[in-house]
């Protein structure tokens, strides 16, 4: 039994390591189960009360007094201005409006407060070339909400070969990550340098990089993709406390990027105009265990580990000290007679009986008959 136990548990603890790839037709769990969420019932979308459209162009620039408040031309305004260099810098900074289908109330906007999203919606989202489109929600945490992406060139059939990034940040990780678009599109670079040679940070140092921008949890960043599919489910209400400030509530922005941002693997920009087919479904939660229950668990774990030495010293130490055999009475000694028990004696009595059938008839020798006669020399 003790040997089955230990089984059980080695193959629960080895079965992470030994699971076969999703995409194999031996996996049980596939990639498959955010495909088939992204189907329900669709309602009409409420702008700017459920869901906001926002986007980033690179003909639109509202750091660029900020980034270049060191130069020396302090008449400078805009990108397109004349900086004294004989039109170089005006012309380097011609973007091509045929590929910039944004209209201008989406990066020249007004942030909005949302509601928790609680319904499905679907849209499509035109995100032009070298540019930045993004949805942005306020998830709910009592619903499952299931994001898919299709992309396609919006010339062309939609199998055309075309492929983008595509992320999922809070409101404050989106604010690092507009801070790095508009600096790597503006005349005065540094900021986008710098940030650039830290690109290749590792994962375990990366909450340390006060310049560089990530994704949510660390881990919803697809890129160079034509599809994606990722569903997410909140602990709580997102909202970071300080110390001396009040609660930060963060949204949710669910970003397309189309620019060859910082990162080293990322698409470069298509030199098209992609559609984005976004369809957001919302799930409702049965069963929401507090967070602390998380804490309970590993509390309980490390205590097991803790005493489970112990436990198996004290059952060696008792090993061998319990008495197995029947008690047979006490130990003859020389003021004790020997206790037979009646099943020997009864063998014994027996046994005389069969050798010496006269036993009972033979009597005590006279006195006189013990003097043993003297043997002859």
């Amino acid at each position: 039994m003790r040997s089955r136990f230990v089984l059980v548990v080695l193959f629960i603890l080895i079965a992470p390591l030994i699971a076969v790839s999703p995409d194999s037709s031996l996996s049980i769990s596939k990639n498959a189960s955010a495909a088939d969420a992204c189907k329900g019932d669709l309602e009409p979308v409420r702008w700017n009360e459920s869901l906001q459209r926002i986007a980033m162009v690179p003909h639109y620039n509202p750091y660029e007094d900020w980034w270049s408040f060191w130069e020396e031309d302090e008449g400078r305004k805009g990108k397109n201005s004349d900086s004294g260099n004989d039109g170089s810098d005006e012309q380097d900074s011609v973007v091509d409006q045929s590929l910039s289908p944004e209209p201008s109330w989406m990066y020249d906007l007004y942030e909005h407060n949302l509601e928790p999203l609680d319904s499905n919606h679907h849209s499509t989202l035109l995100v032009g070339n070298d540019s930045v489109g993004a949805i942005k929600v306020n998830l709910s945490a009592n619903h499952r909400t299931t994001v898919c992406i299709t992309l396609q060139n919006l010339n062309q059939t939609s199998n055309s070969d075309v492929s983008a990034d595509v992320y999922l940040m809070t409101s404050s990780e989106y604010q690092k990550y507009e801070e790095s678009y508009f600096s790597s599109h503006s005349d005065n670079r540094w900021y986008s340098d710098v940030e650039q040679s830290m690109s290749d940070i590792p994962p375990e140092w990366r909450s340390f990089n006060f310049l560089g921008w990530k994704t949510y949890r660390d881990a919803h960043q697809y890129e160079q993709v034509d599809n994606v599919n990722f569903a997410l489910s909140l602990d709580g209400p997102e909202v970071y406390s300080g110390i001396f400030g009040d609660p930060d509530w963060q949204d949710f922005y669910i970003v397309i990027d189309t620019w060859d941002n910082v990162h080293d693997n990322d698409e470069l920009p298509p030199e098209a105009i992609i559609a984005a087919d976004v369809t957001i479904i919302t799930t409702e939660r049965t069963l929401i265990l507090p967070n602390f229950t998380v804490s309970l668990v590993f509390l309980a774990l490390t205590i097991s580990l803790a005493i489970t030495p112990f436990i198996i010293n004290a059952r060696y130490m008792r090993a061998g000290l319990e008495s197995e055999q029947a008690p047979t009475g006490f130990v003859p000694s020389l003021n004790t007679e020997p206790e037979i028990p009646p099943a020997v004696n009864q063998i014994q009595q027996e046994a005389n009986s069969t050798t010496n059938p006269n036993n009972q008839q033979i009597g005590q020798l006279d006195d006189d008959s013990k003097q043993i006669p003297n043997l002859p020399e």
